[in-house]
């Protein structure tokens, strides 16, 4: 009850206005700061301030009314006093409505703005002001708990008067006075109406949200919150007036006065870098007493933007000296800020002021020099550049000069910041880099086109054949027109680089680009111009690259197209590809034909089954079948091993120059290469033999080539003392590699025999048969096994005349199985009419490597071999290998590949093979060197291959 009687007293009091000259004070409604001290010297000199005596009369008067009447209102304004104190003399209420603040404390004798979001809050503040006029006095106190107004997780406080603990305030604020509250009422215009369109989810509609302009007077010390609100009602105790009396302390005065007269300098310090402190600063020797220490520190202590905390120690120091350093420190910090804002102030103006500088100067510059003639604008340099352009090329095709005239004439007209600009720009950048009727001269030197492309290939008779004749008629009709060669041939052939070598040899431009796995039609025929960062295909970017008409194009991997959402691009290719059309070859992105025919197209592939027909159909094919034991260890000595030893630096290359050789013989000579350094013939047949058995020689070069990398690091090891590890040390006191030492450079041989099966003749039911496949050719074995039938619970027997076959074998391959067991018990039927092996016994057949997918019909003479080899209990000769599709019938049909599996039979050591009739063409036109020491028998019927087979059996 005694909290609520005070309350009472205390409301009764401030619901009233005072009639004195402070209500005709005209304080500014923003937050900039201005500053009333109530000294009790000057009160009476002061506009708005009460004297000392009638101070103290209002509050005993006050108080001793506020004991009759607990339940005062606005109609008994007479009884109370009609004026109330200022600075030290205002009222000393112990009981008060509390204000929290964020971001800094209320320094007594400050006016400032404070924005209350509260509605129960700004009700009381209402209340406690009365109808109209200052009179009302409140507690106003820093947050301790989010004093910057932010939570921990970054979020703003939706409402700073609220808290929720006692502990969330400072224990010592200001006693302020409320001088007026302005509430917002939603959206106003400049006439006062408020906007229609305020929706009711913002603070500031409705009033929600209200600026009460404060004064703050003294300090007060928090005793206790009474009631946590809002609003919050709390005990309180003001702090007397503090005063510092000079001449007591002469060692403290000094030391005062020093302080006092730094921080003077340091305000005028920042005044003269800070424009915004220098406003307020002004008010130092009207306002502020420089011989009162408490009041110069809470004056500069205001104007500065220090941190909470900091703010709120000088607000609770009571120690002059203490109060006036900790603001000095503020200071310093304020002005070291405000050479920095300045600083990078000048930096930004200096920076602005040079490129304003240069722009204007250069616009002059460009002004003068267009009126002396010296230089056009931009457009006209731009327009000046194509003319040139266009110039240089010989005559251009008619349709085409429309088209950049056309340009031109459009981008004349055009702004340079349009969009469109930039497309025609663009448009004719390319249209003008196109080298129209420019070509290379060609080379129709049958003799020195040899020689180039047996310098760097070995073999490969029918592709230099094919470019020689091309050279021979061009050398007859005055220039060669464009063809469209396709390379098909296993890995490592070397497709790729022998269509280098070909445009050496021709003299033409070399271009290449890869198309596996290409599924975008636009890569191949351009985009539209209308998308953004639109370009032009590949072909159109060749000439540009090359700058001639007639460069050698290499399409690389052909085979492996992809096709898309995008589009299909071997459709894209039969334009490009096609000799009838691409004389008038249609980029999207150009909109205008281009002459293609000059253009020597090379395509590689490894496998022609998934290039699609129609576009199969207009190119050339040339095979390359791959290199047999001989070839690869011809190309091995020519070429692998010597670019090898050059690479590693132990062998000087000799193409380079006489300074250059010279050069690498010293540097050779300072690292003691040995002399005798070398890779015999026997370490590369070995390596062909037992380590590297595919189609073409990359592997056989990675094995060369890490060869070479080992001797080198022997080389410098030995020269410079350096341990190696046990598997990189040399072994062998020779510095050459030969098939002796041949397993200390490249390990244990990957392969151990020619063949799986060495024993002859070999066992019943296992034939060697001949496939092919796009690594080149292979030899594998057909391996058959008899299943005896059994017998069930009657005793009756059970199985029998069932094939079993494994091996991860194709469709076309699983077929070919089902007729080479028919195909063999027709035959057995024929043989021995009595036999009844295959109705008793179940038969499995296998292809091994069941890792490795097999597919085809080239098999079927060799599974009815394996099998008639097992029924009639007869070996086949261990020498023999044969391929061949069989029919229902017992004919033997021609496959393909006969090269491939020739030279697959020639590595595993065959002797003997046997191959249909119809690819005897196929046998005469391979070279000599493959049909050596072979023995060759063509099939026309089954017949044939069984008399072969079984004829030297045992």
């Amino acid at each position: 009850m005694l909290l609520a009687s005070s309350r009472t007293r205390h409301s009764s009091l401030l619901f009233h206005r005072t009639t004195s000259c402070v209500s005709s004070l005209s304080f500014p409604s923003t937050a900039k700061r201005r500053f009333f001290w109530g000294n009790s010297d000057n009160d009476n000199g002061d506009k708005g301030n009460g004297n000392d005596k009638k101070g103290k009369s209002v509050e005993t008067k006050d108080q001793s009314s506020n004991d009759d009447s607990s339940e005062a209102t606005v109609s008994n304004a007479s009884s109370l006093p009609m004026r109330l104190g200022f600075g030290d003399e205002a009222p000393r209420y112990p009981h008060l409505t509390a204000l929290p603040v964020i971001n800094k404390p209320l320094f007594p004798g400050i006016i400032t703005s404070v924005t209350v979001t509260d509605e129960e809050t700004i009700h009381a503040l209402e209340k406690i002001k009365g109808s109209s006029g200052p009179g009302g006095y409140i507690g106003v106190f820093l947050r301790s708990k989010y004093p910057n107004g932010v939570t921990e997780g970054g979020v703003l406080l939706e409402h700073p008067e609220i808290i929720t603990d006692p502990s969330d305030l400072f224990k010592v604020g200001s006693l302020a006075q409320i001088h007026r509250i302005t509430r917002h009422f939603g959206n106003q215009n400049h006439d006062g109406i408020n906007d229609e369109e305020e929706t009711n989810d913002s603070i500031f509609a409705g009033g929600k949200t209200a600026s009460v302009l404060l004064l703050a007077h003294r300090r007060i010390d928090l005793q206790m919150v009474d009631n946590i609100g809002p609003p919050i009602d709390v005990t309180c105790s003001h702090w007397p007036r503090m005063t510092y009396k000079m001449g007591e302390d002469s060692a403290r005065d000094d030391i005062i006065r020093a302080l006092s007269n730094e921080v003077l300098k340091t305000v005028r310090d920042i005044a003269q870098h800070n424009p915004l402190f220098r406003e307020n600063a002004t008010f130092v020797p009207f306002r502020v007493d420089a011989n009162d220490p408490f009041r110069l520190a809470d004056f500069v202590a205001s104007l500065t933007t220090g941190s909470a905390t900091d703010l709120q120690d000088i607000m609770e120091e009571k120690d002059p000296e203490i109060r006036l350093q900790i603001a000095l420190e503020l200071l310093s910090k304020e002005r070291e800020l405000s050479k920095l804002q300045q600083e990078i102030s000048k930096k930004i103006e200096e920076k602005m002021t040079e490129t304003q500088r240069k722009y204007m100067l250069n616009e002059q510059l460009k002004l003068i020099k267009k009126e002396l003639g010296v230089e056009k604008d931009d457009k006209e340099a731009l327009l000046a550049k194509y003319r040139k352009k266009v110039a240089e090329y010989k005559p251009i095709p008619d349709d085409i000069l429309k088209i950049i005239e056309s340009e031109m004439e459009k981008i004349s007209t055009l702004e340079k910041n349009s969009s469109e600009f930039n497309v025609t720009r663009s448009y004719l950048d390319w249209l003008t880099s196109v080298p129209w009727g420019k070509c290379s001269k060609e080379n129709f030197d049958i003799k020195g086109a040899r020689v180039i492309l047996d310098k760097d290939h070995y073999g490969m008779d029918e592709v230099k054949d094919t470019i020689l004749a091309y050279i021979a008629i061009g050398k007859l009709k005055g220039g060669i027109q464009g063809k469209i060669l396709c390379l098909v041939g296993p890995p490592g052939v070397g497709k790729t680089s022998i269509a280098q070598s070909v445009a050496k040899a021709l003299g033409r431009e070399f271009f290449r680009f890869s198309v596996g796995g290409l599924s975008d039609v636009s890569e191949i025929k351009g985009h539209r111009r209308t998308y953004v960062g639109s370009m032009p295909g590949k072909m159109v970017q060749c000439l540009k690259t090359t700058g001639t008409m007639n460069p050698l194009v290499l399409i690389d991997e052909i085979d492996k197209l992809g096709m898309g959402y995008r589009g299909d691009p071997a459709a894209a290719l039969l334009e490009l590809l096609d000799p009838n059309q691409n004389n008038a070859f249609m980029d999207h992105f150009m909109d205008a034909p281009i002459d293609m025919s000059k253009v020597l197209f090379m395509c590689t592939a490894n496998d022609l089954g998934t290039i699609p027909g129609p576009l199969l159909d207009r190119m050339e094919v040339v095979r390359l079948s791959g290199y047999d034991v001989p070839e690869k260890i011809k190309i091995a000595e020519q070429y692998l091993v010597p670019k090898a030893l050059r690479e590693s630096g132990l062998l000087t290359d000799a193409s380079t120059s006489e300074d250059e050789e010279q050069e690498a013989n010293e540097a050779t000579s300072k690292q003691n290469i040995p002399q005798s350094l070398s890779i015999e013939q026997s370490a590369i047949d070995n390596l062909v033999r037992w380590y590297c058995r595919e189609a073409g020689v990359r592997n056989l070069n990675k094995y060369i080539e890490k060869i070479s990398r080992k001797l080198a690091l022997q080389v410098v090891a030995e020269e410079e003392g350096a341990e190696l590890t046990e598997d990189s040390k040399r072994k062998s006191n020779t510095w050459v590699v030969s098939e002796d030492n041949l397993e200390e450079y490249v390990g244990k041989p990957i392969f151990t025999s020619d063949r799986l099966y060495d024993k002859d003749p070999l066992p019943h039911g296992i034939v060697m048969g001949l496939a092919w496949t796009s690594m080149g050719g292979s030899a594998l074995y057909i391996e058959t096994q008899a299943i005896k039938r059994g017998s069930d619970s009657e005793g009756k027997p059970r199985g029998g005349g069932l094939l079993k076959v494994t091996g991860q074998l194709g469709k076309v391959m699983e077929e070919s199985t089902q007729i080479a067991y028919t195909v063999a018990r027709a035959r057995l039927a024929g043989i021995d009419p009595n036999s009844s092996y295959f109705d008793n016994n179940d038969i499995h057949m296998h292809v091994p490597e069941g890792a490795t997918p097999k597919d085809g019909p080239s098999a079927g003479i060799t599974m009815t071999t394996a099998m008639l080899s097992l029924a009639l209990d007869k070996p086949v000769r261990n020498d023999l290998a044969m391929t061949g599709e069989i029919s229902l019938t017992g004919k033997v049909l021609p496959v393909g590949g006969i090269k491939e599996k020739i030279m697959a039979a020639r590595r595993a050591g065959i002797t003997c093979v046997i191959l249909p009739a119809q690819n005897k063409r196929d046998y005469d036109e391979m070279p000599d060197y493959l049909k050596d020491g072979l023995e060759i028998f063509f099939a026309e019927d089954y017949a044939n291959v069984f008399d072969v087979a079984f004829s030297s059996s045992k």
